[in-house]
């Protein structure tokens, strides 16, 4: 069974599949510019990532000054 994380992202696959080439694409009847198709379709992918465990959720940063 798919997450909704995941049902979103085979949405918007499909969405940029149709839709490439294009600069403004409509989405439930709105009209929204093709990067923020693919901003939202990248958001979605870093959540189905966070459902599976293979997205950490916090950057380890190296304050040792080395």
């Amino acid at each position: 069974m798919a997450t909704s994380a995941e049902t979103q992202v085979a949405r918007y696959e499909a969405l940029l599949a149709t839709s490439a080439g294009l600069d403004t694409v409509s989405v439930d009847g709105q009209s929204v510019r093709y990067a923020d198709v693919e901003a939202k379709y990248r958001y979605w992918k870093r959540e189905v990532a966070r459902e599976k465990g293979t997205r950490p959720q916090a950057a380890s940063i190296n304050l040792s000054g080395f």
